[in-house]
């Protein structure tokens, strides 16, 4: 009786779907997209980066994740629940504290918005690859698409139809989201493998010529001139290198968000079976193949296409995007990414369409967890009773959530929709894109201090814990509460619209946590009963 009137399900109504394969798929899925995309070339034309080490960048934020990583591994496999980390922190801490952060979290940068935003950012991943294909065979249809998907109104169209897919696989259970995301990822990992090999076959410095017969002789050469000794005729200022470790260290701000979505994982606790082992194995392996394909990446892209062309490409496309265009001439300026490269490597259109579709697909596949992750985190606060209890229904054909997914996919919408107008210069929905950094490191911290203190403040608890030692959980958590202002201090932003919506995020959250539990008191239901007990699985 007691348990029917503390929570809103007798049970979570979820069913274990997930083995220690789909944890591993999941760990690389979702930090994948922008790592494996665009970040190996993109991060080297910033201008406080030029210079930096691109592999020690990853390698280093992958140390920085490992901890993280670690912490968990220990939460999920002791309290395996729906959104774990919130639970864990809810009960250790407070509910407040459990409550806020993962409210930013899944609200922005971690799960809904980031859906939609994903879905419009993905498509230029395709439009490189189209060009070169274009600029191969002289088709002009193929230019036309190409042109087209780096189009915001097009970007736009495509992201609210992919959003209403990931709706509807949600709504099918994690039976459909199981298979789905294992297609997803392993058809873009083969492609990337294949793609990493054939450039490292093709040898250092041999990119450059293959731009030449893509876009015309003397053309890289051109576009390094220019990028480097400047041009006063074009209004270009030279791109000067910066102190190696001065440039690694600025590359961080990249490299940190191409590790974000290992977290993602611990949402789907009460899905998974055996978690016990399957977390420790899964994660390990997700955790080790993604640091490979970075450093893989970091290593080769570079090399193959040199360090300094690829910065001078990204330099004149994100300031002069004019002086870039003069130089290609006709054809146009796809964003800097590994598609692109990969294509003109190539040489074949064919391919390089494929190559486009499959680099594509990390953004959809890295999208699908995060909505996941979205949709769980609704299910399980309004399973507390602190979110509208008509969120915590599930359908009993589908064993999922039914009204997480509808407020997921409209969050999810309005992120796609921010993007969109953030690409058409309006400054309230650059503010509310940068929501998306800021929200999606504030829960780390205070995953950090609840590990750190229960087994001082809630030896009860801390019995429950799959890591018997005291010393180790608090150390650990430490660390992790360290590294979590670190993330949060150093992708924050100051610009007062910015603050604005942070403020205003958190401020509607607050509102129905304390809403809801004056409802919950006023119906005899006592909210520090609710977060007395770890929510049934």
């Amino acid at each position: 009786m007691g348990e029917e009137v503390v929570f809103t399900r007798r049970a979570s109504g979820l069913v274990r779907e997930l083995s220690w394969l789909d944890i591993a798929i999941w760990a690389i899925a979702t930090p994948a997209g922008s790592g494996m995309t665009y970040y190996a070339v993109k991060i080297l034309g910033d201008p406080a980066a030029y210079g930096g080490s691109l592999p020690l960048a990853f390698f280093i934020a992958g140390l920085m994740f490992l901890p993280l990583v670690i912490a968990f591994a220990m939460i999920t496999t002791s309290f395996p629940r729906s959104n774990s980390l919130y639970v864990f922190v809810s009960r250790t801490l407070h509910p407040v504290l459990g409550f806020l952060p993962f409210w930013y979290f899944i609200i922005g940068g971690g799960c809904a918005m980031t859906a939609g935003f994903m879905m419009v950012v993905g498509l230029k991943a395709l439009s490189g690859p189209l060009v070169v294909a274009s600029a191969l065979t002289g088709d002009p249809t193929l230019l036309r698409i190409g042109e087209a998907a780096s189009d915001p109104n097009i970007q736009l169209m495509v992201a609210l139809i992919l959003v209403a897919l990931l709706w509807i696989i949600n709504y099918l259970g994690m039976r459909v989201i199981k298979w789905v995301l294992r297609i997803l990822t392993t058809v873009p990992m083969i492609v990337t493998i294949l793609v990493l090999a054939y450039l490292a076959i093709l040898g250092g410095n041999a990119g450059l010529s293959k731009w030449d017969q893509v876009f015309g002789a003397g053309v890289a050469e051109e576009i390094m001139r220019v990028a480097y000794q400047g041009d006063p005729s074009l209004g270009v200022q030279p791109l000067t290198r910066v102190d190696m470790w001065s440039g690694t260290y600025e590359m961080l701000l990249w490299t940190l968000w191409a590790w974000t979505g290992l977290e993602i994982v611990t949402f789907v606790g009460s899905e998974v079976k055996d978690p016990s082992k399957s977390y420790i194995k899964g994660y390990i392996t997700g955790f080790t193949l993604v640091m490979v394909l970075y450093l893989l990446n970091a290593f080769i892209i570079p090399w193959v296409f040199n360090y300094d062309f690829l910065a001078a490409y990204a330099y004149l496309k994100s300031e002069y995007p004019d002086a870039l265009s003069k130089i290609m001439g006709a054809y146009a300026l796809p964003d800097p990414s590994v598609p692109l490269v990969a294509s003109v490597a190539v040489g074949n259109a064919a391919i390089a369409v494929l190559i486009g579709l499959s680099y594509f697909l990390w953004y959809v596949n890295t999208a699908l967890p995060v909505w996941v992750g979205g949709v769980r985190g609704f299910f399980s606060m309004a399973f507390d009773r602190v979110l509208p209890e008509k969120m915590a229904e599930v359908s009993p054909r589908w064993a999922a959530p039914t009204w997480a997914n509808h407020i997921t996919a409209l969050i999810a919408l309005f992120g796609a929709v921010m993007t969109y107008l953030e690409n058409l210069g309006y400054e309230l929905a650059t503010a509310l894109i940068s929501f998306l950094d800021f929200s999606l490191f504030i829960f780390v911290w205070p995953v950090g201090l609840a590990l750190m203190l229960i087994p001082w403040w809630k030896p009860e608890l801390f019995k429950r814990m799959t890591i018997t030692s005291p010393v180790t959980a608090t150390v650990v958590g430490a660390i992790v509460f360290a590294l979590g202002w670190y993330f949060m201090i150093y992708t924050s932003y100051s610009q007062s619209l910015i603050v604005l919506v942070n403020i205003t995020v958190g401020l509607i959250g607050l509102i129905i946590f304390t809403a809801m539990s004056a409802r919950n008191r006023s119906r005899g239901i006592e909210p520090e009963k609710i977060y007395g007990e770890i929510p049934p699985a």
